[in-house]
């Protein structure tokens, strides 16, 4: 007869009863809510000041409790905490995309008014990252791109980083850099 193998004790083995009771918890719930809340504070209160600096309209934002998406003129950057679903790992996932093209359109368009709509180009990844949560109390939570094994980044720390990227975007797809190639 096989015995049934218990799903915890493989996770307790991998990754440390510490963690995984940790996770597991209720109090993990809201220390994600907070952890995540600290991500996109940092990312809001950065890319205003990015577009400041590029002399560009102020961002596009949308927020909700597990999303958010900040459009700087041509790029965004597009963030969820994933916590359900058979693949996600205790404490969920942060994944964190930038685009170049429109993800939060300004709400410009009229649907009751006929005429004339500019054919909208889909947007295009420009650079993804998954992150895994370790944490076995609320003071040392970190997020580890591409598993456990890499080294991982507080909230400020990881907003920082996709913020570095999406500056990097900004810069490769400016809207007075498009003039400059049609120009040319």
């Amino acid at each position: 007869m096989i015995e049934q193998a218990s799903p915890e004790r493989i996770l307790d083995f991998q990754l440390g009863p510490d963690r995984t009771a940790f996770l597991a918890s209720h109090r993990a719930h809201s220390v994600a809510l907070r952890e995540f809340t600290r991500f996109t504070e940092t990312v809001v209160k950065a890319a205003k000041a990015i577009a400041t600096e590029a002399a560009l309209e102020p961002p596009v934002m949308r927020m909700s409790p597990e999303r958010c998406i900040v459009q700087i003129g041509p790029v965004a950057l597009t963030a969820a905490h994933i916590k359900n679903g058979s693949d996600v790992p205790l404490g969920g996932q942060l994944l964190a995309i930038v685009w170049h093209g429109t993800i939060a359109p300004r709400g410009e368009h009229i649907p009751e008014r006929n005429g004339f709509r500019g054919h909208v180009k889909p947007p295009e990844q420009i650079w993804e990252e998954s992150c895994v949560v370790s944490a076995d109390n609320e003071n040392n939570w970190h997020w580890h791109p591409n598993g456990l094994e890499k080294e991982g980044y507080t909230s400020t720390e990881l907003a920082e980083r996709c913020l570095a990227q999406l500056s990097q975007a900004l810069e490769t797809h400016r809207p007075d850099a498009d003039l400059k190639t049609e120009r040319a």
